[in-house]
């Protein structure tokens, strides 16, 4: 079942008892999402991470991987 069915069920089941329908999908999503980016933006500033955010830490992993496969000699098929 996917949002507009939901709803429309829900809206089905407020009316028959007398009770406000619910708001339309995707209403607060606006909201929501300016809720979550301001929360993040607060934790950055009060909760300094120890840590490299992970976009930097798979960065340097795969950096690592290329430089190291890069001066690795190839190996031939068959043999060590």
């Amino acid at each position: 079942m996917d949002a507009i069915q939901q709803h429309m069920l829900d809206s089905y089941r407020a009316a028959r008892r007398g009770e406000r329908a619910p708001p339309p999908p995707g209403r607060y999503d606006r909201e929501t999402l300016r809720t979550i980016r301001e929360y993040r933006r607060f934790r950055a500033i009060t909760e300094p991470e120890s840590r490299p955010p992970w976009r930097a830490r798979l960065r340097t992993a795969l950096m690592w991987r290329a430089r190291r496969s890069a001066t690795r000699p190839a190996r031939r098929p068959g043999g060590p």
